[in-house]
């Protein structure tokens, strides 16, 4: 299963301004492949795909400001919002009672005041701080220690919040299988008179 372990970093942290700077960047990269994709599907009826989209936008410095593996997975997350769209909009178009309203384009996000998720996959944390139990984010003054077992991270996402920075050390971890009696059960009930009522069956 996959679980996550949280970083909340406030707007007085030291790694917050550098955050909100990377996040900045990562918004301009989606609103200006967004705008592509919106022209190309608009005034050409044609969709353009990530390959594609990543292929033009390789050169542009907000794609080059950061690694190229994050650049790839803002503009993954760019395609598959548009993968959405087009596959709620092909609903729309067989049987429209289906759905509440027509499906909107995907939209941009505000130039000053939004900003974009960051996702950075295990290629794109240092290797070397990863072995000392430290979260180094690539081109990065960002060092995070972490409890997570360094083998079991997947990725590690910086998610822009209201007024705040949430980062997410995504990892694995094995279900645990218990050994359970099934016809041996227990049952509490929180109440009103009493704290609590436990009954079980042996």
């Amino acid at each position: 299963m996959r679980l996550v372990e949280r970083h909340i970093i406030q707007k007085n942290h030291r790694f917050y301004p550098e955050i909100d700077r990377l996040c900045f960047l990562s918004k301009n990269l989606y609103n200006y492949g967004n705008y592509l994709v919106r022209q190309s599907f608009i005034f050409e009826n044609n969709y353009r795909h990530y390959y594609d989209l990543q292929k033009t936008l390789s050169t542009q410095p907000d794609y080059k400001a950061m690694p190229a593996k994050v650049s790839q997975q803002i503009l993954m997350i760019l395609d598959r919002n548009w993968k959405s769209f087009l596959a709620a909009n092909e609903v729309y178009l067989k049987n429209s009672s289906k759905v509440k309203s027509r499906p909107r384009l995907p939209g941009y996000k505000n130039k000053v005041k939004e900003r974009n998720i960051l996702v950075y996959t295990t290629q794109a944390i240092s290797k070397k701080q990863l072995k000392q139990g430290i979260i180094n984010p690539s081109k990065t003054g960002i060092y995070l220690k972490t409890l997570v077992p360094t083998a079991q991270i997947k990725q590690v996402r910086i998610v822009p919040r209201l007024n705040h920075y949430v980062i997410e050390v995504i990892y694995e971890k094995c279900e645990k299988q218990y050994e359970l009696e099934k016809n041996r059960c227990a049952s509490i009930d929180i109440g009103l008179n009493n704290l609590a009522t436990f009954s079980c069956r042996r």
